[in-house]
This record gives structure tokens, C-alpha cells and sequence, in this order.
């Protein structure tokens, strides 16, 4: 899922700040950017540590278009680091808890760290979840038909990277661990169409990634590149119980044709090999399409976002893109170009930090949706 218990507690954090009291700081903290006298966390960001409860509005389609969940962050106290990774998000210890619509629930951990000295991060996280999830499949002379499975896995993950040049190339291992249980209402007749050999399975893979990233900002980027490539091996030996690999190539590119305008483009290529239960295939992530709604084998996702600042703190925001799931099989995946796009704005909160937040709504094939953005959409 595109709601990662990571994002959950980073993205909590930083704009929760502005609903916590200085009580824990060492010195009085300003909520007012210098510059110009307006709402700015840059300052509470810099000097903050202690423990920050704070509260989030869920809006993912696929999860009952709303929900809430809840935080519990520690931040431990700034690394004294110098040049680039002056700003670098510090470290972090959180637990995180959600809810929503439509009865799915998540409760988990996470840590997030880095030894400066050494040019090393790591991640790690814990979490268990009650899901609620429709997959879509197109059935001969029925056509497309959509399946409620009650998803509940066991989430284990352990990241760890080394910047290789100049903290803009980074080379990286992560190893994911999920058991899966999957139930449904035995009279849907699910198992004609889902192999029900894949239930209640271990899924363990362990992956190696490059990754570039010489964007100015590592939440609302105006200019620069990231490009990550992973793959992802499912074995025996990884406590896996499918025998299969995992292929993922993400592209973004940030430019400023004038003052005020930043162009964003994004491309993306996911692809599994046989063998892959139904819930690791990928599937289309774009703002009015809901998670799991075109899956495949393959997929791929071309994007535009196009943002201009009416002044240093509002922007307004469009985008659009297209994307297509592709298989061999004969009920998953259709070869057809999905579009999507919409509109929004945005709002500086942390100046220093480039952080930006805001809402978009956007329009797919089926519905309307809105998405409550920090950073940037594109993000994971």
C-alpha cells in the first residue's frame, strides 16, 4: 500500500508541530518566519526534541476515503553535522496507530537513524493491519467484477544505505518480511478466481538498491533529480514461500522554467516475475485511482505535476498522467491507458526546509478523490 507506516509517522510529525507547546525545548521557539512575519515551523524543526503526539486525516480511496490515525514521536536531540546534511531530518522513534471507513485498522513502530560520520542511514520498522481491500478482476462474459479480501500481515522491514558520493549517490540493502492472511466471504466463490494456495503465506524478500538524488529538498523539491532503482529477491533462504523477483525503477525530475513555475515530471516501471502471490503485484499509484485498482505483472505510470507560486507562501498546483497494468493473465491487467489529474494548492510551512502542504483533488476513470499532501505526492 501507498500508505506506508513510515510515511504515517515522518509526515505526521512534521506538521503536527504546530499543534504542540515549546515545553520540552531548551529555548524559546518562534511559529513566525523572520522573512516575513507568516506561519513558518523552520525554526521548531532546528531545535526540536522530545515527544510529539499528533493527530492525521487519511483520505486514501482505498481505505474508505477517510480515516484517521495518531503518532506518538520521539525525536531525539540534532546531530551536530555540518554543510549539506545541516538540515537532514533527524532521528526519529515512533508509534503509530490508524483507522478508517471502512473498519481497517494499523498499529506499528518505526525508527529512522544515521551515523553522519560513516555516511550511513538505516530504517526500521514493525506493524501489524487489519485491511479491508477490493482487488478487480475481468471475468469472461461478466467483465470486470471487484472481490473484498480482509488482508491482515505481520510487517517486518530493516533499511540500511551508504552514501557512496558526495550524499548524492547512495547504494542500499532493505529486507521486507510480511505473513499474510487473507480471508473472504466464502460465497463471493473467490477461490474460482484467486488462487487460494497464496493465502496465509510468508512473503520475505531482500533487495538491493542505487539510488541518485540531487534534489534541493528532500520534502517540496524545486529543482534537480532523483532516480532509484531496486530489486527485490523472494527465496527460500529469505523466508519467503513464493520463489520470485521484483523489479522497480522510479524516475523524477524537477525544473524552474521561470521564477515562479516548477515542473515536475515522473516515470515509473514495476515488474514481478512468476510465482508472485496476487497482493505483491504492483499496481497504478496516482492521485484518483484508488490502491489495488489496475494491477499486473507489469506497470507503468507517467506523470506531469506543475506548480506556481503566487507569492513565497501559496502555491497552486495541477497535474495529470496516465498509467497502464500489464499481464499474462487473462483476468488481471487490461493494456489500457488509465488517465488522472486534478488540481490543488499548497502552502510553505517550513521556508528553510522547502516543506510545503496542502490538498488536491483529483479526478480518475471512476471517481472523485481528495488527498491531504505534505511534502510532495511523489515521495516514498
Amino acid at each position: 500500500m501507498n500508505l506506508s507506516l513510515k510515511r504515517i509517522c515522518v509526515l505526521m510529525f512534521l506538521t503536527g508541530i504546530m499543534h504542540v507547546s515549546a515545553w520540552s525545548q531548551e529555548k524559546k521557539t518562534t511559529y513566525k518566519d523572520t522573512l516575513d512575519n507568516k506561519l513558518d515551523l523552520s525554526d521548531y524543526v532546528i531545535n526540536m526534541h522530545g515527544f510529539v503526539p499528533y493527530p492525521v486525516i487519511i483520505s486514501e480511496p482505498a481505505l474508505g476515503n477517510f480515516g484517521g490515525a495518531l503518532a506518538l514521536v520521539f525525536i531525539s536531540p540534532k546531530k551536530s553535522i555540518e554543510g549539506d546534511e545541516k538540515f537532514h531530518f533527524p532521528d526519529i522513534t515512533a508509534g503509530a496507530g490508524m483507522y478508517t471507513l471502512n473498519n481497517s485498522w494499523a498499529a506499528g513502530a518505526f525508527r529512522q537513524g544515521s551515523f553522519p560520520s560513516l555516511g550511513l542511514r538505516y530504517q526500521a520498522a514493525l506493524a501489524y493491519a487489519d485491511l479491508n481491500m477490493s482487488f478487480y478482476r475481468t471475468l469472461p462474459v461478466l467483465g470486470e467484477k471487484e472481490f473484498l479480501l480482509n488482508l491482515t500481515p505481520i510487517f517486518v522491514m530493516m533499511d540500511a544505505s551508504k552514501n557512496i558520493l558526495k550524499n548524492k549517490y547512495f547504494l542500499g540493502l532493505r529486507y521486507q518480511f510480511s505473513n499474510m492472511k487473507v480471508s473472504y466471504d466464502p460465497g463471493g466463490k473467490i477461490d474460482s478466481v484467486f488462487d487460494i494456495n497464496e493465502f496465509d503465506k510468508n512473503l520475505g524478500s531482500l533487495g538491493l538498491y542505487g539510488e541518485f538524488d540531487n534534489r534541493n529538498s528532500i520534502f517540496t523539491p524545486d529543482k534537480g533529480f532523483r532516480i532509484k532503482t531496486t530489486y527485490n529477491l523472494c527465496r527460500s533462504f529469505t523466508g519467503s514461500d513464493f520463489d520470485t523477483d521484483r523489479l522497480e525503477i522510479y524516475a523524477n525530475a524537477f525544473f524552474k522554467p521561470t521564477k515562479r513555475l516548477v515542473s515536475g515530471f515522473r516515470a515509473e516501471w514495476l515488474a514481478v516475475g512468476d510465482d508472485a502471490p496476487f497482493y505483491y503485484y504492483p499496481y497504478l499509484i496516482m492521485r484518483g485511482i484508488p490502491a489495488m485498482r489496475y494491477q499486473g505483472k507489469q506497470t507503468l505510470v507517467i506523470e506531469t505535476e506543475q506548480r506556481y507560486d503566487l507569492n513565497l507562501r501559496w502555491s497552486l498546483v495541477g497535474f495529470v498522467g496516465a498509467g497502464k497494468a500489464i499481464s499474462a493473465s487473462g483476468n488481471i491487467g487490461d493494456d489500457e491507458w488509465h488517465a488522472a489529474g486534478g488540481a490543488g494548492f499548497r502552502y510553505l510551512v517550513a521556508r528553510l526546509f522547502k516543506l510545503r502542504m496542502g490538498v488536491d483533488i483529483a479526478a480518475g476513470p471512476d471517481q472523485l478523490a481528495y488527498y491531504i499532501v505534505f511534502g510532495h505526492y511523489w515521495n516514498r
